[in-house]
C-alpha cells in the first residue's frame, strides 16, 4: 500500500466516524446579490458535532471554549488544484470571519478537485471564549483561484 492509499484510508475512516456521531443540520445555499447567479456546487449533507438540537430543526447550541466538528459532502462543478476556505458570521452589514481557522481547504478535503466528483470536507471550528453569546448565521465558503465556490449557511447559537 502506498502513502496516498494510506492517507485516503485514514481520511475516510475519520470522515465516517465523525458522521456516525454528528447530527445532520439544515443547511441552505448562500444568497447572492444577483438572483440568477449560477451555482457552482451542490451541498449534499452537513453534519455538526455536537448538535443534538438538529433533530428538532433548531440551531446547534455550542458552548464557548469547545471545538465543534463539521463534515459536509459536496460536488463541485469546477476544478481546482488548490482550494481556500473560510467560515464567516453572516451579519446584515458584512461577513465577519471566524478566527483561528486555516484557510488551506486542502487540509480538510482531498485535492485536486475534479468537476462532478463527490467530496467530503471535514474540519473543526474552535468556538473561542471571546465570541459573544448569541445566534449566528454561519456562512461556509470553499473556493478556487477563479473564485468559483461552494457556499452554504446554517445557524448556531453560542452559549456559556
Amino acid at each position: 500500500m502506498n502513502r496516498n492509499s494510506e492517507f485516503l484510508l485514514v481520511f475516510l475512516a475519520l470522515a465516517l466516524s465523525s458522521v456516525v456521531y454528528a447530527e445532520l443540520v439544515p443547511a441552505r445555499p448562500c444568497p447572492y446579490p444577483e438572483p440568477d447567479t449560477p451555482l457552482n456546487c451542490t451541498i449534499h449533507e452537513v453534519y455538526v458535532d455536537p448538535c443534538k438540537e438538529a433533530a428538532e430543526g433548531k440551531p446547534c447550541k455550542l458552548r464557548r471554549g469547545i471545538i465543534s466538528n463539521i463534515t459536509f459532502h459536496y460536488t463541485p462543478s469546477f476544478e481546482a488544484e488548490n482550494l481556500q476556505s473560510r467560515v464567516y458570521w453572516a451579519s446584515q452589514m458584512m461577513d465577519i470571519p471566524f478566527l483561528g481557522m486555516d484557510a488551506d481547504a486542502c487540509l480538510f478535503t482531498m485535492c485536486p478537485i475534479v468537476p462532478g466528483q463527490r467530496n467530503t470536507y471535514q474540519a473543526q471550528i474552535h468556538i473561542l471564549k471571546k465570541y459573544p453569546i448569541r445566534m449566528y448565521d454561519l456562512k461556509w465558503r470553499v473556493w478556487n483561484e477563479q473564485e468559483q465556490e461552494c457556499c452554504f449557511m446554517f445557524q448556531i447559537k453560542i452559549t456559556k
